[in-house]
């Protein structure tokens, strides 16, 4: 998903104080960790009343509203209001609450809890990582950011191939493939994406309105990637169970 940011804001002070920019970066992070706090609860609340039994065959119902939520954000950052911003990130993430809380039990009842625990625990520490190289890195990874553009567009054409080669053939190993590549897509623009607000937050007024809504859409980044990485592991150690 590629963001364009540079339409926002019509100018940017030279210099911003340290509090602007522990602001801004704060506000990223903050959002971000409320959406996925809720993501968790709504997952856990899905499984423990046993409403992913009935909800579980409209996963794609989930997974569409998802996509038009994040690209509404992107899209309309200008024209709707904070709140209304901050409703769709807050749906975005209680949405998937509701995907994972209706898929994950069946990767649990195949292959124990305890692998949702290491792919949880994993994509961590992988995040974790990714996020301290891009924030005290002294390269520039506008380039890289620029090679994982493409990289994701891939992906969606390699992942959409899976899908539909899968309706004819089995292609388990394909599935490894791709989630190999996801991880380290997603990985990258972990790193980049950590880069872009540390930049951002020497340019932007932390306590500007503009400032608080390009935090949410930066949120939703960082929320995204870390989805994915958890996601694409999970997949990667279910694989590994199946040999």
């Amino acid at each position: 998903m590629s963001f364009n940011n540079r339409n926002i804001f019509k100018s940017a002070a030279p210099q911003v104080d340290t509090a602007t920019v522990n602001t801004f970066a704060t506000q990223v992070y903050g959002w971000m960790s409320i959406g996925l706090a809720l993501t968790a609860f709504v997952a856990w609340f899905v499984f423990k009343t046993g409403l992913y039994i009935k909800l579980y065959p409209y996963w794609w119902v989930m997974a569409i509203g998802t996509f038009i939520i994040s690209m509404s954000m992107v899209s309309m950052i200008n024209k709707l209001s904070f709140t209304a911003l901050a409703g769709l990130f807050l749906s975005y993430t209680a949405l998937e609450g509701v995907f994972f809380g209706c898929l994950l039990p069946g990767y649990a009842a195949a292959f124990g809890g305890q692998i949702i625990w290491a792919a949880f625990a994993t994509a961590a520490i992988v995040y974790g990582i990714a996020i301290l190289y891009g924030v005290f890195t002294k390269s520039d990874l506008t380039s890289l950011g620029r090679i994982l553009s493409i990289g994701m567009i891939g992906l969606v054409a390699v992942t959409l191939f899976y899908v539909v080669l899968s309706m004819f053939m089995p292609v388990t190993k394909f599935t490894l493939i791709i989630s190999y590549l996801g991880l380290i897509i997603f990985t990258g623009l972990t790193a980049y994406d950590a880069n872009q607000i540390k930049r951002m937050s020497q340019q932007v007024d932390g306590y500007s309105v503009a400032s608080c809504k390009l935090s949410l859409v930066m949120a939703l980044k960082m929320y995204i990637n870390v989805i994915m990485i958890f996601w694409y592991t999970l997949q990667i150690l279910s694989s590994s169970n199946r040999r």
